[in-house]
């Protein structure tokens, strides 16, 4: 009976233990992403293909991890946090690894040539929000470090978006050719939600935070 009951109800560790290696892979997809982008010029369009399908590879663990981590929540009883709070930050995790996996894939779908310095500059922010997401969820045990992390991330996002709003109007003041318009914008929009889905996740933490302070 205790080794049914052991499978039923995953200990708090193995859960905390998913969470923070969907927090890894969040950061991994993150790096890759911004290497891709500062290589992207030097790339033949099959190297190019090749390192969307390294992403894609990543995306693919990703979601492995998090159904994992989900079907582990649904299964126990007593959940190191709020249960509903662990689903909550699993899919926002998974979106975000979701949103850099599609940048990606975009670059070479859409036939990109010339890496902007807006999208570079973007792809850099998404990394160091992904960066400090990955250390609260490393973290989260101690509540109280939170708050630093969280701040870092509401600046980020604040800067992404800045960078957003110059780069369209600088695209539809400077470009001709309503295709290529909507090529550029497609990339910035999913680089900003990005940066707007680690707000979120922030967020979320501080509202834990604050429940449990």
């Amino acid at each position: 009976m205790k080794r049914i009951m052991h499978w039923l109800l995953p200990k708090e560790e193995k859960l905390l233990e998913l969470l923070a290696e969907l927090s890894n892979k969040c950061l991994e997809m993150a790096n890759e992403l911004k290497n891709f982008i500062n290589e992207y010029a030097a790339f033949e369009r099959s190297e190019r293909k090749a390192r969307v399908q390294l992403l894609k590879n990543i995306e693919l663990q990703g979601d492995e991890i998090s159904h994992r981590t989900i079907e582990g929540l649904n299964k126990t009883f007593r959940a190191p946090l709020d249960k509903g709070d662990m689903i909550q930050i699993t899919v926002m995790l998974d979106d975000i690894i979701d949103l850099l996996n599609a940048a990606a894939s975009r670059l070479v779908l859409l036939s990109i040539e010339r890496i902007d310095v807006h999208i570079t500059n973007m792809a850099d922010i998404c990394f160091a929000s992904v960066a400090e997401v990955n250390k609260s969820i490393l973290q989260l045990r101690n509540l109280k470090q939170l708050k630093e992390h969280c701040a870092k991330i509401y600046s980020l996002e604040k800067e992404a978006d800045t960078i957003y709003q110059e780069a369209l109007s600088e695209l539809f003041h400077f470009y001709k050719n309503s295709i290529d318009i909507i090529k550029y914008k497609e990339i910035y929009e999913l680089l900003e939600a990005t940066a707007d889905k680690c707000k979120d996740v922030a967020s979320l933490l501080e509202s834990i935070a604050a429940r449990h302070s």
